[in-house]
């Protein structure tokens, strides 16, 4: 009697591991890129971040600049305390009076604001009260920055000097305000800001 012998079709063993193999280097290669992806998409999101917080903390600093009022606060027993002073040491860095508080609830209060900024640990702080003399009240506080190595200003005086400083004595606003941050990822930035009365 004769064998009759069926031709098998199929993969060998050898073969079947040779492309398991083939598909496992393919799934690291196609992982590794898949991470690589997502590691970068991180770091664009922090920095998108970054800038999104940037471009809020000019475009508010630049608002306060712009609504400058020459209103002085009262600091109690007959003292007050300037419309615009610049380098106050401890108490912050800046502060001064601004227009332009809005009111939707028709509240009896004025529209003027009286705007501190700080620079504590690092972070730009924005204080405000919406009352000018705010003797002993509570701020509203917002961190605008974080990462701020350094914030000065420079600002311009009616005489055309440039000054460091504005305190008590001095008489009006500054006309011009030159914004000088150093920031931890964007280095130096630099805006001059008009002021027109």
């Amino acid at each position: 009697m004769q064998k009759i012998r069926k031709n098998q079709s199929g993969f060998t063993l050898i073969e079947l591991l040779v492309s398991m193999m083939i598909f496992s280097m393919m799934s690291l290669m196609a992982y590794g890129g898949l991470i690589n992806i997502f590691k970068s998409n991180e770091a664009l999101t922090a920095q998108e971040a970054q800038l999104k917080s940037l471009k809020r903390t000019m475009m508010i600093l630049e608002r306060d600049m712009r609504q400058l009022v020459f209103r002085n606060r009262s600091a109690g027993f007959g003292q007050s305390e300037g419309a615009f002073l610049y380098g106050l040491g401890q108490d912050g860095i800046l502060e001064f009076t601004r227009a332009g508080n809005s009111n939707p609830m028709d509240l009896k209060r004025s529209t003027l604001q009286r705007v501190r900024y700080d620079l504590d640990d690092k972070k730009l702080i924005r204080s405000s009260w919406n009352l000018v003399d705010h003797l002993g009240a509570e701020p509203v506080k917002m961190i605008l920055l974080e990462n701020v190595d350094d914030f000065t200003l420079r600002l311009l005086s009616a005489k055309g000097s440039w000054q460091d400083n504005w305190g008590k004595r001095a008489k009006g606003l500054p006309k011009a305000v030159e914004l000088n941050l150093e920031h931890k990822y964007w280095g130096k930035i630099k805006r001059l800001i008009p002021i027109i009365k």
